[in-house]
């Protein structure tokens, strides 16, 4: 499409000796109804292609720049909110990006909807900006006369092309790609700033306004560091005609915008080369990466082009064979010339041809992205220029309505094909499934397939992706971690040590294996040994909340209760909203006989997790023992609600209403328990003891009987039957198995 000959018609006198050489005159005015109509039809047609994004679940990145990040847990002092740690994937040295993850945070915790709904919002906004910048320029003196009656149809059909277009569904749909919406967004308006400033009396306000969008953008995301050039390039094009007419005319701006970039600089050396992950000498040559970025950009352009096919996740494929790639390359080498040549005959082409390779190339280059060596999101920007190109060459050759009329048709297929990629989105397992159907060999795929099925509670499936991961990479660390972690949820703690040292023994600072490790000898009663393995994970990591919390039960493990509620607090301070650690803290403050403070830790879990029935079942233990028997009652029947066949929350709402003297309740309590749990010793015994209390002799030692034959070692109910054969003193209720 970059070199197709109706875009040479479109383009043909853009010849800096054919554009003006004057300052543009003022634009034509469109009809206000017509472009908010544009607008309205731009954002509809958004939501109808997004409708179904808005409750896929973390995946992938998300979870160490989302579930994992510590610094979005405050908004104040908003630096913190703006500095996230180095394993922060997506956010890393992108401070627009984590405050408003951070902003999200705040408003909805981990709620996944609400980072959906935001990331909807930023891409309909960069699509009114590029609207808005589109009509613009066609209205620009040198382009009015060609565009003067089509100008709002072409600038509508780009738009609704670009929204639509389902190579953009990973950088919508995927939460912690917004970093491609924010910076789209600033970008975009970097360049309208930049328009409005050519006709404008008020030049200083919107210098002021493209620098500022610049300098945001570079707190957003690496790709803004081109856009001074593109600025430049656009400027030279479409307003001045000339470089040296740019740069005299408008030195202010681009001194403005030069500074910009030390900010970029500053923000990729505090990110270490994104913790490692970025640049030279991280395992990847130059020219290989440079090689497999020739196939990416070719694969791009097709998808571009006929969008079937798309892969969520590419994993380190690099090429390293010329022959591989050869025709790829004679493609990126054949584009790259003819951007060239029509920068110097045709600049408004050439800008074009610019755009996409200029945008693309802090990424496809030479520079290596170990960790994702292609990507489908890196064509948020770059496919403008695509569809612009194509929707410029058909309303050359038609009508507007005709034109209009199949661009309507093409985004219609456009925005069901991004309908149908968002639905693989619904859940981890559909788009990692999804993902390893496309590219079988990418471990990565298959480690975090194991993830989510384990989530899944598919735990047998899960390990079994695990092993495919290890067959495909066997030093592949972080397999050996998730794998342990799921043989640990299965109670094989003995097993998971060993598979957490395998991961140490590969990556001796992998902090999450050492907070694994501490988990595991925990369940093995081995909470002194722990405890070091949490106190060096959190010298790794200070802020995660999961090894200070787990810090905080070894310590409880281990009688040093003390100690146990310090650490505890601490985490609390950092995230006041870390539902585990209050109930934890209830434990620890039950044991240190403080039970009115028990109790408000478990409310506040409670309140933290209202769907909880562990959160509500604790809370209504520490109720009933606090004395609060009304109070506990109404939670065990929030239990109830949520879980309504948990046997052990009738049990103890039946213990409840005994001791409040309800026996009636406490009858129908206990029988619920019983439908549930058939075999519940305690639950016989205790209802035993009510129907002894109501005078329902035979009925009680039917029940005493039947705890003894689940559980013929059962001391009280054996004392109980004998009691009620010598008419002894009613026996108490059993306390909570809770």
């Amino acid at each position: 499409m970059l070199g197709s000959t109706t875009a040479e018609v479109v383009f043909n006198k853009a010849h800096p000796s054919h554009a003006p050489m004057a300052e543009p005159q003022a634009l034509v005015r469109e009809s206000p109804l017509a472009v908010w109509s544009c607008l309205l039809v731009i954002i509809c047609a958004a939501f109808v292609a997004y409708h179904n994004s808005f409750s896929g679940p973390f995946v992938f990145d998300d979870i160490p720049a989302i579930v994992d990040n510590p610094s979005i847990r405050h908004l104040w002092p908003i630096t913190r909110a703006m500095t996230p740690p180095l394993d922060s994937a997506g956010a890393v040295g992108r401070p627009m990006v984590n405050l408003s993850l951070a902003v999200n945070y705040a408003l909805g915790g981990t709620s996944v909807t609400g980072y959906h709904v935001v990331n909807f919002l930023l891409h309909v906004a960069a699509a009114l900006v590029l609207f808005s910048l589109v009509l613009r320029t066609l209205r620009l003196p040198s382009l009015r006369k060609r565009f003067a009656d089509k100008a709002r149809h072409i600038a509508l059909a780009i738009t609704l092309l670009w929204t639509v277009h389902p190579l953009l569904t990973e950088s919508v749909t995927s939460v912690i790609q917004r970093g491609e919406l924010i910076v789209g967004f600033f970008y975009l308006a970097t360049l309208y700033a930049v328009l409005r400033s050519s006709n404008s009396t008020r030049k200083v306000f919107w210098y002021g306004c493209a620098i500022a969008a610049c300098f945001l953008g570079m707190a957003s995301k690496e790709v803004m560091a081109t856009a001074p050039v593109m600025v430049l390039l656009y400027d030279r094009a479409f307003l001045s005609g000339s470089f040296r007419k740019s740069l005299m005319q408008r030195w202010p701006l681009y001194v403005g915008l030069s500074a910009t970039w030390v900010l970029l600089g500053l923000l990729v050396f505090l990110s270490s080369d994104r913790n490692g992950t970025v640049g030279f000498g991280h395992g990847v040559a130059w020219w290989a990466y440079a090689l497999t970025q020739c196939y990416a950009m070719v694969r791009y352009l097709s998808l571009a082009v006929w969008p079937q096919g798309l892969v969520f996740d590419y994993g380190r494929t690099v090429v390293r064979d010329f022959t591989a790639v050869w025709p790829q390359a004679c493609i990126v080498l054949a584009l790259l010339g003819a951007t060239v040549y029509a920068t110097v005959r045709q600049p408004r082409l050439g800008f074009a041809g610019c755009w996409f390779l200029g945008i693309l190339a802090p990424s496809s280059s030479v520079v290596p992205l170990t960790t994702q060596t292609m990507a489908e999101h890196r064509m948020y920007l770059p496919l403008i220029p695509v569809v612009a190109l194509a929707a410029v060459g058909l309303f050359a050759k038609a009508n507007k309505n005709v034109g209009l009329a199949v661009m309507v048709v093409v985004a219609s297929l456009l925005g069901w094909g991004t309908v149908r990629r968002n639905d693989v989105y619904r859940s981890a397992v559909s788009l990692w499934g999804d993902t390893i159907a496309k590219r079988p060999e990418n471990e990565r795929a298959h480690n975090h397939l194991g993830n989510a099925l384990d989530s899944a509670g598919r735990t047998s499936e899960a390990l079994a992706s695990y092993d495919k991961a290890l067959q495909l990479k066997p030093d592949y660390a972080m397999a050996y971690y998730n794998k342990a972690e799921s043989l640990l949820k299965m109670g094989q703690a003995p097993a998971a040590v060993e598979l957490f040292d395998q991961a140490l023994r590969i990556t001796p600072a992998y902090f999450k294996a050492l907070r694994g490790k501490g988990d595991a000898l925990v369940q093995s009663g081995h909470g002194e040994t722990a405890i070091p393995l949490y106190q060096e994970a959190l010298k790794l990591q200070p802020d995660d909340s999961d090894a200070a919390r787990s810090l905080g039960i070894a310590l409880l493990s281990t009688g040093r209760v003390a100690e146990a509620i310090e650490q505890l607090e601490t985490v609390l301070r950092v995230d006041p909203r870390d539902a585990k650690a209050h109930n934890n803290l209830g434990y620890a403050y039950s044991k240190a006989g403080r039970m009115e403070v028990a109790v408000e830790h478990f409310a506040a879990a409670a309140r933290l997790e209202p769907e909880s029935a562990e959160a509500h079942g604790n809370y209504a233990v520490a109720l009933r023992r606090a004395g609060r028997l009304t109070d506990a009652i109404g939670e065990y029947r929030r239990v109830i609600m949520i879980k309504p066949d948990d046997a052990v929350a009738y049990h103890s709402l039946g213990n409840a209403y005994a001791q409040t003297g309800d026996l009636l309740q406490a009858v129908a309590a206990y029988q619920g328990a019983l439908k549930y749990r058939p075999e519940y010793p305690e639950a016989h015994n205790n209802l035993g003891t009510v129907l002894r209390r109501l005078g329902r002799i035979d009925e009680a030692r039917e029940h005493y009987g039947l705890a003894l034959r689940y559980r013929p070692d059962y001391p009280q109910a054996r004392r109980n039957l004998a009691a009620l054969a010598e008419s002894q003193d009613m026996p108490s209720i059993q306390e909570d198995s809770r």
